[in-house]
């Protein structure tokens, strides 16, 4: 079941979820994912997909299992909460370091709402996704926005420069980052977030417990892990426990705080409990509409 992991996480991200669209089943279905692979890779997938759900033989296998099932429920998820966001009347989207997410295209909510959405990330990978998406597209398709920018240097307030309207209600996606940033920048976001969320906004975005940033032995795999992460130059540089994690976001001002464990997530799809915790999690943060606040 080894997957050969890509020399970026954002490229090993996109590749469980193009692995997922080759198991027997699937939480979403992807078809656009392809457009970021070559032939030979699909082929190879079709002609001998792996099962993701096959027992591990040994701790690097066992963590990519835990690795592949976190970032399916993990997306799975995050479209339900857009989904349920935009039926509520949010008007657009923030994906922050968005990477090669495919959203904006097979999530037929944001077509028909006419969602405007703003993907940000990297100069590089901005660059990048951009080059894959015009040789589907004579242009960039309307309504999508490609933003380069970086968390560790760039003023997020750029973005109404670009479009963004902080007096909208929005979807704040942000997932798979907070972990390579340190604690000052993960903060300056959050801050970010806070002050820019209107009444009807919802923000959800992922961490880690603190297990995961160095080498131990109660996550299983992690020194793969740590070893493979070192290797690429994207170590994990920020953890912290779910109910700290509670406790910093209510100091910064933020309300109904929902914290769910892989295995909530877990139990909420696939119906049954069998990752660990203290490993990766999920938060979400909702502000009353102007309704409820009447």
């Amino acid at each position: 079941m080894k997957l050969n992991w890509k020399n970026s996480t954002n490229k090993g991200t996109l590749m469980l979820k193009l692995v997922h669209q080759f198991q027997t089943e699937t939480l979403f279905t992807d078809k656009y994912i392809r457009w970021f692979f070559d032939r030979d890779s699909i082929q190879a997938l079709e002609k001998n997909p792996p099962n993701m759900m096959s027992e591990p033989k040994d701790e690097e296998e066992r963590f990519q299992k835990i690795a592949y099932l976190y970032v399916i429920l993990r997306e799975k998820y995050g479209d339900d909460i857009i989904e349920s966001a935009i039926e509520a009347g949010c008007q657009q989207i923030l994906l922050l370091g968005a990477g090669y997410d495919t959203r904006f295209f097979r999530l037929s909510s944001i077509q028909n709402n006419s969602v405007k959405t703003f993907e940000v990330d990297l100069p590089e990978t901005i660059e990048n996704k951009k080059q894959y998406l015009l040789k589907q597209f004579d242009n960039i398709p309307h309504g999508l926005s490609l933003i380069p920018l970086d968390l560790n240097q760039d003023d997020l307030d750029c973005l109404v420069e670009y479009g963004f309207n902080p007096q909208t209600p929005t979807i704040y996606i942000w997932q798979g980052v907070s972990y390579y940033l340190n604690q000052e920048n993960v903060s300056n976001t959050l801050d970010f977030i806070k002050n820019k969320m209107t009444p009807g906004s919802v923000f959800v975005f992922d961490c880690c417990s603190p297990l995961m940033t160095f080498k131990n032995e109660t996550i299983p795999g992690i020194n793969f892990n740590i070893d493979r992460l070192a290797e690429i130059g994207e170590p994990y540089r920020f953890g912290m426990y779910g109910d700290e994690m509670e406790r910093w976001l209510s100091e910064k001002g933020f309300q109904n705080i929902e914290i769910l464990q892989q295995d909530d997530l877990e139990e909420r799809f696939l119906n049954k409990r069998s990752l660990p915790n203290n490993m990766w999690y999920i938060v979400t943060v909702k502000t009353h509409s102007i309704e409820q606040n009447r």
